[in-house]
Order: structure tokens, then C-alpha cells, then sequence
């Protein structure tokens, strides 16, 4: 080989005083010295040896097969070397090292700043394992120093590494990805609402055939170790995107949970007790959609007794009608019950599932107006979109206020039987409004409404509350499979009525508005699947007195609108 004859050369030329280590006069190689600091290095002169009494030189093919043996030997040790590193990189999870800079800077002065993110954390996070892990505690998770926050950072919490836990996901309503102690969880859900909506008459202005969103929302759901549970989510409807709800529940027991944050408040059943994806018709009562508090930022104790025989929840909150923030120090109280006064009696018995309640709230206002109009087919909005989505039938002078004491109260039935569901309740309330901000005084409203509402499935769905419907046999076309999903006829009544107060005291104007409203529903709820549902509703609107709906001065005293409503929720 060449290697083999340029070795030789070299030797013969000018290294034939350049002996191995361990080589032996014989030209034998020995085991390397334990001691010696290099596998491959020069032997310690001999002092029996001097330059002008050269050692006789050992035969050249000797030294070569003698040289290869050595680098045959240090190939085999770095071999083993590599490998045993690599499973200790392993092991640890630490990320190789990076390629040295090719153009490398000073180091910073100590405290010229804080490291950047990738400095704090690492280059990569390490693999997922079930190898040994960094022990609590240690201080080196995330590449932080000992029981030290990130510097710079202070939204991060102290790096501590965590005992890894295997994360479970699934599908079912909404994607879930759950510890396999069952301590955390987060669950993703989806709500999306397309409606196309005809009226007759309609206009330009306030009533206008087109589609429309009134909801879309992306929910994130689940707890953080079991006691204490939190939804957070977001909403884009009639007006901009905002924040939903953002609350923690501690939920030791069912008996007695608390609630604090942004959450759906306890004024009626309707509201309380049944979302909007499963209530008969498509939107709530024209009392409760209107004058309805909605979403309140506050706490609330709540919770199930008696063996779920009694639901219960008091509540404190601040009280501006579906707002982020107060305008005065006074809260709002709110008390709620449902009763099943049968709910121990065996299945199918007829009164088993007959739900009686009421509600009540108290509370001072300073607030601006929330909705500054009542309409017959949205939720509270002061969006200009919601007055072309619904014919308003009241809108409020500008500059008025809601100022004073204000009360709600409400009596509720709720009653399911087989493939029946019945919802019914009245509602009063005593509102206070001023005219203006310096007006010295405000004017009493009393104001009620009545609904009721009944739905019945022809495909022998029950439920035992309005919740998730889950077709017996859902949708589909293939032989041998066929199904024609849940099928639910539907009828609605409901009415809203303020005191002509509204407009002696000059909130409103008389020759626009009316003061009262009522609405009629007549439709089909058909739910594919557990995951969708195809809402199909005649609506039929009359009100005290003409109403404007197109400028310049164009009035109903009625209003008809065809109402097509596709939903998704997973």
C-alpha cells in the first residue's frame, strides 16, 4: 500500500533515531505504560543513549506494522468514545453542541442585558423520554441557573424541571389532551353560527335579507390538577372579536363549587341553564335577549343538592349589562334556584323531569346604555349589524343612561317527557333610565315578558335537559346504513312590554317606536349528527304601535322573516 511505502521512505531518510513507545531492542512491541498522558507520544530518552553513540536503528517494516497497530488501536478507542457519548447525550437530553461562530464576538459586560429566549431555554427543548430526567429541583430545567427566574423575563416562572407525565388525546366534543393521572386536562371546542335571514318588509336600514354570523367562537376548556377547572374563550358575532368568558371554578365538590372571572350569569333558567347551541328556538326570549345581563365579571357560589334534586347559585358581580368593566362601587346580587321536586322517581315516570325556579337580582347603575335598542331576533348588541340582522322595535333617544336601582325577577318551568321538551317563565324587572348624564333625575320603567317554548322529536330522541343531542340513528345515505339524523319540531311564543314611561320621560320617541313587541316561531331543528344542526323558522313579529324600518319614514306594524340557521359545534 502507499501509506505503507511513505512511511517507510521517512523512516529510512531522516527519522532513524525515532523509536516507538514500549519498542524493545528486538523490535517486539510492549503493552502501553499506564501513566502515559498521549496513546501516541515519544519515549522518555535514554541517558545510557548520547548523540554521538546512536542507538542501532530498528528494521523500518518493524516500525510501520508497529505503527499501524497503534492507529488500528486509537481508531477502535475513538470509535468507542463517540458511541459512549452519544447514548450519554441521550440520556441526559442535552442538544449537541453548535458549530463553532466563524465570526465571533466579545461577550457582553456583566448585566449589559438579559439573555435572549433561546439563551434562557436551550436551542431545542429536550425529546420526549421515558429515560432518567432532570430531578425536582436541581435548577437546570430550561438551561435556568439554580431556583432563578428567567432574567429579563418576568412572566416566566422560575425554571423548575417537572416529573413527565404521558399526555392521552382524543376526539369526542372537541379535541381533549389529558394527563394520564387525570390531573390536567384541555379540551378545544368550536362554535360557528351562519344564518340567512328574508324579511318582509325589509330595508336598507334596519332590515336586511343577507347571511349573517352571529356567533363564532373558539373555547378552551379543562383544569389544572382536579379541584380547580377554568374555560377561557373568544367570540367574534355582530360586533368585533372579544373576550367570552375567562374563569376559574374549584370544583372539590358538586355540592359547593366557586366560581370567580367572566362567566354567564344566573338570571332566568333560559339563560342560565341552557346554551345557546340547544335551546328550541334560535335565540333566547325577547326579555332575556334584551334585557338580559348576559356574560358578568364577578363570583359566584353555585352548585347541586339533595341529590341533584335542588341547583343552586348566588352571585355578586359588578352589573353593567354584558360589559368588561364597571362604572360605579355598587355590585349587583344574584340569587338563583331550580328545583326537581321528583327526580327520584323512576324513569319514564311523568313528572320525574319537571324543573320549577326563579331567580332575583339587585343592584345600583351608572352605566351607558347595553343595547341602546330592543330587537326581535339578536342577542344585546349595539352593533349597527344587529339593528339590519333583526328589525329593532325600540331604539333609545341619544345620551340616555340606565342610572338607580335596578331589579329582575323570573319563575321558571322547564319539563321534558320522552321526546317532549316544554320551557316556560315570566319575567319583571323595575329599570331606572335618565335622559341625560346631568338630568337630576331618572325615570322608573318597569318592564315584563312572557315565553313559551316546545319542541318535540318525530325520531324518538329524549333528552332530560336541553343539551347535546345525540341522534339515534344519524344521517346517512349509504345502503344498509340509512338514517335521517334527529329530527325536533319546534314552536315558540314570547312577548316584551315596557311602561309608556319610556316616552313621557323622553327616553324615546313615540312616533318611531313602540313599547312593546311579540314574536311567534314555527320550525324545524334537524341534527344531522351530534355535531351539527340545521335550524329552518318562520318568524312573525307584531308591535304596539309602527315601527320605522327604512328611511325616510317607512313604518310596520308587522314583520315577517324566513330564517335558515346552519350551526357547528365540536
Amino acid at each position: 500500500m502507499w501509506e505503507r511505502s511513505a512511511l517507510l521512505c521517512l523512516l529510512m531518510l531522516g527519522l532513524p533515531g525515532l523509536t516507538l513507545a514500549g519498542a524493545q531492542d528486538d523490535g517486539s512491541v510492549s503493552d502501553p505504560e499506564p501513566a502515559s498522558p498521549s496513546p501516541l507520544s515519544l519515549p522518555p530518552l535514554d541517558p545510557s543513549i548520547t548523540p554521538s553513540d546512536p542507538a542501532p536503528p530498528a528494521d523500518p517494516i518493524d516500525r510501520l506494522e508497529a505503527i499501524e497497530a497503534r492507529l488500528r488501536a486509537l481508531e477502535d478507542q475513538n470509535r468507542q468514545l463517540t458511541e459512549e457519548n452519544q447514548e450519554l447525550r441521550r440520556l441526559i437530553a442535552i442538544p449537541p453542541p453548535a458549530p463553532p461562530d466563524p465570526n465571533p464576538t466579545a461577550p457582553p459586560a456583566p448585566g449589559a442585558g438579559s439573555r435572549s429566549l433561546t439563551e434562557a431555554f436551550g436551542s431545542t427543548p429536550p425529546p420526549a423520554s421515558t429515560s432518567t430526567s432532570v430531578p425536582r429541583g436541581s435548577g437546570t430545567a430550561l438551561g435556568n441557573p439554580p431556583n432563578t427566574p428567567v432574567p429579563g423575563i418576568t412572566a416566566v416562572s422560575p425554571g423548575r424541571a417537572e416529573e413527565r407525565v404521558p399526555i392521552l388525546g382524543r376526539f369526542g366534543q372537541g379535541f381533549q389532551f389529558e394527563s394520564e393521572n387525570k390531573e390536567f386536562l384541555l379540551q378545544i371546542n368550536l362554535e360557528s353560527q351562519t344564518d340567512y335571514r328574508a324579511f318582509d318588509p325589509s330595508g336598507d336600514g334596519l332590515a336586511r335579507d343577507g347571511f349573517y354570523q352571529p356567533r363564532n367562537r373558539i373555547l378552551f376548556g379543562g383544569r389544572v390538577t382536579r379541584p380547580v377547572e377554568y374555560l377561557f374563550s373568544i367570540n367574534r358575532g355582530f360586533s368585533g372579536l372579544n373576550l367570552l368568558d375567562s374563569f376559574i371554578n374549584v370544583h372539590a365538590d358538586d355540592r359547593l363549587m366557586f366560581k370567580v372571572g367572566r362567566f354567564q350569569s344566573p338570571q332566568n333558567y333560559e339563560q342560565f341553564a341552557v346554551s345557546n347551541l340547544w335551546l328550541i328556538a334560535p335565540e333566547r326570549s325577547l326579555f332575556t335577549s334584551n334585557l338580559g345581563l348576559n356574560r358578568q365579571v364577578g363570583a359566584m357560589f353555585w352548585g347541586e343538592l339533595f341529590d341533584e334534586r335542588l341547583d343552586y347559585a348566588l352571585a355578586l358581580v359588578n352589573g353593567p349589562r354584558n360589559s368588561y368593566e364597571d362604572y360605579n362601587n355598587d355590585k349587583d346580587l344574584m340569587t338563583y334556584f331550580n328545583l326537581r321536586p321528583f327526580q327520584d322517581q323512576p324513569r319514564g315516570t311523568l313528572l320525574r323531569l319537571l324543573n320549577l325556579g326563579g331567580s332575583f337580582v339587585y343592584g345600583t347603575q351608572d352605566n351607558p346604555l347595553v343595547p341602546d335598542s330592543f330587537r326581535v331576533a339578536t342577542n344585546a348588541s349595539n352593533a349597527d349589524t344587529a339593528d339590519r340582522a333583526a328589525p329593532p322595535f325600540l331604539i333609545f333617544n341619544p345620551g340616555v343612561i340606565e342610572r338607580g336601582q335596578r331589579a329582575f325577577w323570573s319563575a321558571h318551568m322547564a319539563y321534558f317527557y320522552r321526546s317532549l321538551s316544554l320551557l316556560a317563565d315570566y319575567n319583571g324587572a323595575i329599570l331606572r333610565y335618565a335622559p341625560s348624564r346631568t338630568a337630576p333625575n331618572s325615570a322608573v320603567l318597569p318592564a315584563h315578558g312572557f315565553s313559551i317554548a316546545a319542541g318535540y322529536f318525530l325520531t324518538g330522541e329524549e333528552l332530560e335537559r336541553r343539551s347535546l343531542v345525540e341522534p339515534l340513528r344519524p344521517f346517512s345515505l349509504k345502503r344498509g346504513s340509512f338514517g335521517p339524523g334527529a329530527i325536533e319540531l319546534f314552536g315558540r311564543y314570547s312577548t316584551l312590554d315596557f311602561s309608556s314611561n319610556i316616552f313621557t320621560a323622553g327616553l324615546a320617541d313615540p312616533n318611531l317606536w313602540s313599547n312593546s313587541a311579540a314574536v311567534t316561531n314555527l320550525g324545524v331543528n334537524w341534527y344531522p349528527n351530534r355535531f351539527t344542526k340545521v335550524l329552518l323558522t318562520w318568524q312573525y313579529a307584531s308591535f304596539g304601535s309602527p315601527v320605522l324600518y327604512a328611511l325616510p319614514d317607512q313604518k310596520m306594524i308587522d314583520n315577517n322573516m324566513l330564517w335558515l340557521r346552519f350551526q357547528l359545534y365540536y
